[in-house]
């Protein structure tokens, strides 16, 4: 009997009304004809109108609400009794998930990446719908789920693009370029329209011999396969985990190393290499000017960073890789092997 093929899923977050629910609609009426999927809907409270929205938009298409509650606790059993009934089920040729707005959708990708689940769906690039008014308003930029689902996005949207004036698109513009792990892509919409393609972003372009040297910029955007058979062959293979990225110009070095999802740290050892970054000679980095990375350790993710000695430390919504990052000026470019040799000793050594 054939192995069956991961469903591919797509998150599609954003806060309350920034237009999360027309961006599916949209997305849904111009899916392929041949194709069947599914969306699961959570909705902040009981009585479920988005839900009822998306059901009417077509064939093809089954729509498995859960409204009430959250389904991003990763506590909670709702969204992996759906997972599995899909999984059984009349398998769909993509599944969207639609948290509510004031979900942490960080615990969706716990879930999907759970070893019960992780062999049947095939986490696909996260959408975050993002209106560039809202950058405006502490209402938005104080709220630690508007914050969380940023850093989540492997992909940003800025909707309503026809609403906001030239200043803050430019705002949200910066923003955007800011993050770090840096965005796959981001795009300006309206009515929540934007390219289906985004959604088969292949995730790790810097695994691939041509992709940019430095991990600071954005990346082209590389499709990933909607299904790939075992007689396929792949044109280009990827390096092993962990990749080291450098750079130079200008007087000013950076190196990068990006470890896969499933590598885990030491959030104790991560944080004494941040704060032995403070004697920048002891690793041979004189003129150290930043410092950052987003760990996946024992006990959770987390962000570390190093500006003009302060070291900072903070959980992270991001998930789709472990990296670490730093930037020295100098005439010359560092020798980075004793920081990488300290790097790989926060490791958490596999039993």
């Amino acid at each position: 009997m054939s192995k069956k093929v991961a469903i591919p899923v797509n998150i599609v977050t954003g806060f309350l009304g920034v237009g999360k629910t027309t961006a599916l609609m949209n997305l849904l009426a111009n899916k392929p004809a041949d194709e069947y999927w599914a969306i699961v809907v959570n909705e902040f409270g009981e009585v479920g109108i988005d839900g009822a929205s998306l059901s009417a938009a077509g064939e093809g298409l089954q729509v498995a609400e859960v409204p009430g509650g959250c389904i991003c606790c990763t506590t909670s059993p709702q969204l992996r009794v759906t997972l599995t009934r899909l999984a059984r089920g009349m398998r769909p040729d993509r599944l969207l998930i639609e948290p509510s707005g004031l979900g942490h959708p960080a615990g969706i990708v716990d879930l999907l990446r759970d070893p019960m689940l992780a062999s049947a769906f095939e986490l696909r690039a996260i959408i975050t719908l993002l209106d560039p008014r809202h950058l405006n308003d502490s209402r938005y930029t104080t709220h630690e789920t508007w914050r969380d689902q940023l850093q989540l996005a492997d992909v940003l949207i800025l909707n309503k693009c026809d609403l906001a004036d030239a200043e803050q698109i430019a705002a949200a513009e910066k923003m955007a370029a800011a993050q770090f792990p840096p965005k796959l892509a981001v795009a300006h919409t309206r009515q929540g329209i934007f390219a289906a393609e985004l959604l088969d972003l292949e995730l790790h372009p810097e695994r691939w011999s041509d992709a940019p040297e430095s991990i600071a910029q954005t990346h082209s955007h590389r499709l990933m396969p909607r299904r790939k058979t075992s007689a396929e062959i792949e044109p280009i293979q990827p390096a092993a985990w962990p990749m080291r990225k450098q750079q130079s110009s200008l007087g000013s070095h950076s190196c990068g190393w990006i470890f896969a999802p499933d590598t885990l740290f030491s959030s104790s050892k991560v944080a004494a290499l941040f704060e032995v970054l403070s004697q920048p000679s002891e690793l041979g980095l004189s003129g150290l000017s930043r410092a950052k990375g987003v760990f996946q350790t024992e006990r959770d993710w987390y962000r570390f960073d190093w500006v003009e000695g302060m070291v900072g430390a903070a959980p992270s919504a991001y998930r789709r890789d472990s990296r670490f990052e730093v930037i020295v000026e100098s005439e010359t470019a560092p020798d980075w092997t004793l920081l990488e040799a300290k790097l790989l000793a926060t490791l958490i050594t596999p039993r």
